[in-house]
């Protein structure tokens, strides 16, 4: 429950920190998820599922096929989004006929378990339960099985939805309280999302929809030669193809690295469930680029994604590309940004892959129309370059797989206090890691926004003073 908390919190761009009891002092509100230990309330908060029930009462409704079957389903921004497990009818003013928010007193009560909802696609979702039907014959996700089961389009972000909803909560929390909500962007200063290029190498001997490298092994220049030498960090993933092995490319591994670019390990589907398979392709690869902690993209899951996080752990891998979908662009595992399950290893989404122009717009339309931080498959020099320059023309930020999750990762962990006067926010700002730059999104009381881009150093803290 804890990694889904922490999760939502983080995937939102707020600063928070987890206490035993807040502390009215200092804290303005607070947020009791499910399954919380009954502690005195003093301050205006926001009470979730099981423990809004247990604080104030009322009835709760079991629903016995809930997962993978939604409990209900509500509506944020104007997006129909499922939720699972139980529903609570609780004591209190119902604030919204679409969405299930109580008001009582001076808090609010939301009438599912919303962290439980995460905490389930953190999980793999229905990949987790063993379902062999969400998946096609060449192991993609299957996008009508999993719509029909969500009841939603399976381009829906479940997960972000969720964290929608309960920043819904907190802004009208802190308008209640005529207090500002101050934000981190995730991507840097500028940019819409964040995207890697992953370009999954399956055989050497044929062009079309696989990776053609013939001429790798000669001496005129492959289209893959020229991408090395572009300035866009691209994130190559080799494995034990059907005609060629990483040893036999050492040399092109090598360059690929030297010149900035990302080596991956593209992964059997036995290895998803094999250890010593895995440790066995692991070593090839990560023996040749003389480093360890690579990233792992998945030719397909034999089980579940479970069992497949757990094989990367194994390795001690730095990331995850899994949950391949098929035919459209969306989210296989209903998230949109790095997340780490169960502290296993961190996953990047795969929406989709890329095989021409055409598909290169949709791809980061996709991603620029709902900012996330994902991956997608590329197939070719031009569905590769109609990707970059689609990017670039759409603000979107693209960096291998290892410098989203240490963004995601680096934003996240930037702590800071605040104190507001009724006139000024002012705070201070305690950077992490190796982020230089961070643009804040300050909301005043009236729910009016301002961007304000600061300048980190590191081991350094940062004041503010904002007139709000």
């Amino acid at each position: 429950m804890r990694d889904a908390v922490k999760h939502t919190l983080n995937s939102l761009g707020l600063f928070w920190e987890e206490v035993d009891e807040p502390d009215p002092l200092k804290h303005s509100v607070a947020i009791f998820p499910e399954a919380t230990e009954f502690v005195p309330v003093t301050i205006p908060s926001i009470f979730v599922g099981e423990t809004a029930l247990s604080y104030y009462g009322g009835d709760k409704t079991e629903v016995k096929k809930s997962p993978p079957e939604p409990a209900g389903f509500m509506v944020v921004d104007r997006i129909k989004i499922p939720y699972f497990g139980a529903k609570y009818d609780l004591e209190g003013e119902r604030l919204l006929r679409q969405a299930p928010l109580y008001s009582k007193d001076s808090h609010l009560l939301l009438g599912y378990d919303l962290f439980r909802n995460v905490s389930y696609f953190l999980k793999g979702a229905e990949s987790s339960l063993g379902m062999k039907r969400i998946r096609t014959s060449d192991r993609r996700f299957n996008p009508k099985v999993l719509e029909d089961l969500r009841g939603v389009p399976v381009s829906t972000p479940i997960v972000d939805m969720h964290a929608k909803f309960l920043l819904f909560s907190i802004l009208l929390l802190h308008k209640r309280e005529r207090l500002p909500l101050i934000m981190k962007q995730i991507p840097p200063s500028g940019y819409k999302g964040g995207m890697s290029v992953s370009i999954p190498i399956y055989r050497t001997g044929r062009s079309g929809l696989k990776f053609d490298l013939r001429r790798v092994l000669r001496r005129t220049e492959s289209w893959i030669e020229r991408l090395i030498k572009g300035t866009e960090d691209l994130t190559f993933f080799v494995g034990r193809g059907e005609d060629y092995t990483p040893t036999k490319i050492r040399d092109l591994l090598v360059s690929m690295e030297e010149s900035g670019h990302e080596v991956g390990l593209l992964a059997s589907v036995r290895a998803s469930i094999d250890h010593m398979s895995m440790a066995e392709e692991y070593e090839e690869v990560a023996t040749l680029i003389k480093r360890g902690g690579i990233g792992i993209r998945f030719k397909g899951i034999a089980s579940t994604l479970m069992d497949a996080w757990k094989s990367a752990v194994y390795v001690e891998a730095g990331y995850v590309l899994a949950g391949e979908i098929a035919g459209v662009f969306g989210f296989p595992i209903g998230i949109g940004c790095p997340f780490k399950p169960n502290g296993l290893v961190w996953n990047i989404p795969l929406v989709g892959r890329v095989s021409d122009r055409g598909s290169a717009s949709r791809a980061a339309e996709f991603v620029a129309n709902w900012g996330c931080m994902v991956a997608v498959d590329a197939i070719d020099e031009l569905s590769i370059l109609s990707l970059l320059r689609n990017a670039r023309e759409r603000g979107i930020w693209v960096a291998p797989p290892s410098t989203l999750v240490e963004r995601f990762r680096a934003v996240s962990d930037v702590k800071g206090t605040f104190r507001y006067d009724r006139k000024y926010l002012e705070g201070k700002i305690v950077p992490y890691g190796n982020v230089k730059d961070l643009q804040l999104r300050v909301i005043n009381p009236e729910g009016k926004d301002s961007v304000m881009r600061i300048d980190l150093e590191a081991g350094k803290s940062h004041e503010i003073r904002i007139p709000v």
